[in-house]
Formats: C-alpha cells, sequence, structure tokens
C-alpha cells in the first residue's frame, strides 16, 4: 500500500458490550477512514525502539520515515481494505508480533478517536511524575495503558492489542487490564475498553469490548504532564529544521518529510508535508501545550482537499 496515494478505505469493527440481563451484545460497525487519518495515527504513534536512545538532530523524522515505511510494507490493498502482505509470511514470530502490536495501536487510535471523540492518547508510562525519574509502578507492575482525553473533557483508558499467536486470552488479559481502573485524576473513566486488531481471511479487522469496572486501581498524573508527553515528540519533529523556518510569512508553519517509494518497481521520492498553526506551535514551544485543545479548531487553507488536520492541531497533506 501507498499511505501518501489519496484513497477511502472501509474496514469492520464489531463493539461488543456486557449487559447484565441479555448477555453478549455486540454490533459490527463499517469504519470510513482516509489515507490522511491513517497517517495522522501513525504520525502520533511512537514505536518502543524509539524511546531507546537520546534524543539528536534529526531523530523524530527518521522515526517517521521508519513507521511509515513499515506500515505501507506490511499492509497491501485490496478494493477499500487493508490485507496482510504476503512478505509478512518471511518475517519471524518476533519481528509479526512487534509489527501486529504497533499497528494495533495505530488502529486503537484511530477508531477511538472516530467512533468516540477521543483525542490524543499518550502511554502511561510516558507520562511524568513530580520527583520521579524512571517508569511508574501501579500496584507493583509497570502498564502499558493509552490514556485518551475525551471531546468534552475526561480522560478514557485503552488496551490496544495486536495479532498474536494466543489472541483471545491476549485480548481477554486486555479487557481485565481495563477493568481494574476505576478512576483517573479522581474522576470515574468516560471509558473502560480493549481493542485488538487481527486478520479476518487475511483483511485488517478490530473488535472492541468495554470492560465492566471491577478493580479499584486509581491512577493520577498532572494534566500538564500528560499533554507534555504528547505534544513533545511533535514539537521536536518540528525543531529539527532550521531555527529560522519555524515562523514563516504562510498561514501556517509546515515542515517536508521526503519519502521513498515502497512499491516495487517505483523510483525517486514521494514528500509528506506535516504543519501546525503558528499558536499551537507557540505554545508548543513556551511548554503551554495543555492550552492547545482549548483554542478554536483550525483547518489548514487548502482548498484541494489533500489536508487533514486532527483536533490536536497537527495536520497532514501531500502533493
Amino acid at each position: 500500500m501507498i499511505l501518501t496515494e489519496e484513497k477511502t478505505y472501509t474496514m469492520n469493527v464489531t463493539e461488543v458490550d456486557t449487559d447484565a440481563e441479555m448477555g453478549l451484545n455486540k454490533k459490527d460497525i463499517i469504519l470510513e477512514y482516509t489515507n490522511l487519518e491513517l497517517l495522522h495515527a501513525v504520525l502520533a504513534s511512537t514505536m518502543p525502539y524509539g524511546r531507546l536512545s537520546a534524543r539528536y538532530r534529526g531523530k523524530r523524522k527518521a522515526e517517521l520515515q521508519s513507521r511509515i515505511a513499515m506500515v505501507e510494507s506490511v499492509l497491501e490493498v485490496r478494493g477499500d481494505q487493508l490485507a496482510k502482505a504476503e512478505q509478512v509470511m518471511y518475517l519471524d514470530v518476533a519481528e509479526r508480533s512487534a509489527i501486529c502490536h504497533y499497528l494495533g495501536i495505530i488502529y486503537t487510535r484511530m477508531i477511538a478517536r472516530k467512533l468516540y471523540g477521543t483525542d490524543l492518547m499518550v502511554p502511561l508510562n510516558l507520562i511524568e511524575q513530580p520527583g520521579e525519574k524512571k517508569f511508574i509502578k501501579y500496584n507493583g507492575a509497570y502498564r502499558q495503558d493509552l490514556i485518551g482525553y475525551q471531546k468534552n473533557g475526561g480522560w478514557s483508558v485503552w488496551e490496544p492489542i495486536g495479532r498474536s499467536e494466543n489472541s483471545q486470552a491476549a485480548f481477554g488479559n486486555g479487557c481485565r487490564a481495563a477493568a481494574e481502573i476505576e478512576k483517573i485524576n479522581e474522576s470515574v473513566p468516560a471509558k473502560n475498553a480493549a481493542c485488538m486488531t487481527y486478520y479476518e481471511r487475511g483483511y485488517l479487522t478490530a473488535v472492541l469490548k468495554e470492560a465492566e469496572r471491577t478493580g479499584d486501581l486509581m491512577l493520577g498524573f498532572p494534566e500538564k504532564n500528560y499533554f507534555k508527553a504528547y505534544y513533545q515528540p511533535m514539537f521536536e519533529l518540528f525543531a529539527d529544521e532550521q531555527p529560522g523556518e519555524l515562523y514563516g510569512n504562510r498561514e501556517n508553519f509546515e515542515l517536508e518529510l521526503t519519502l521513498p517509494w515502497t512499491e516495487e518497481g517505483r523510483r525517486g521520492f514521494r514528500h509528506l508535508q506535516i504543519g501546525t498553526d503558528p499558536v499551537t506551535l507557540k505554545r508548543m514551544r513556551e511548554g503551554k501545550t495543555e492550552q492547545i485543545l482549548s483554542q478554536p479548531e483550525k483547518t489548514p487553507d487548502a482548498a484541494d482537499g489533500h489536508y487533514y488536520c486532527g483536533r490536536d492541531g497537527i495536520f497532514v497533506g501531500v502533493e
């Protein structure tokens, strides 16, 4: 597949909930999304190995180029759906597992936004705690939850699950992990859910289950640090540009990312635009990221429609 080619995809999403009287209820949803919406989700999702090395000039660009190349290589287009690419079968079990886990994070992020108005979504273990230098343990364990910020305020918790050798067990564990969390910053979450992305007859599919809260785990973190965890990598991507290029004469700041073709037989390069408005950039620079979502939503001036702008104020586009 080619993420920079304009296209609308569909995906089957099964929503499962448990009713005390009726038992298990299922709802099948056909989710529509564009290549730019998927690109935005890729942009906002970090790879685990990206946390291992120190910050250096160009790191964020290199990471994003690698993430896009990986997604394009492991998925292929069949009609208006995405399916597993044949070359995935050449990978060993550990490589396939890591890729499926990453795809689970991307699609959990996009499904939560489109179906439930959930924004940002930050891994819990990346949110800094006052006076702490290491990852925080909750009830003696490190947690991998994605914490979402709801459109109307408040929080939600999501457990992304990729296809594995024992998917049903992994899905069950994800539901139990989501159910453990009773409150986030003293508030009951708007949603506790597990989302599993898997292949059904080769096609990329997802099943989502809202967990009934059964635990008493209290998660807490400074809200300012939550927004910093999301926007700091974005700002570092922009800051890789020369300082004089951060503010131009155009209405929006925009950087261009050069991508090689991942499709066999195609030569040359493609160009991806990533940007934001000057106010959002200024607040990222000043460390006032908690103020970004409170500003009016803006859409880049692109009459040709080749841009997508998330509520986070970051837009992506292609030539």
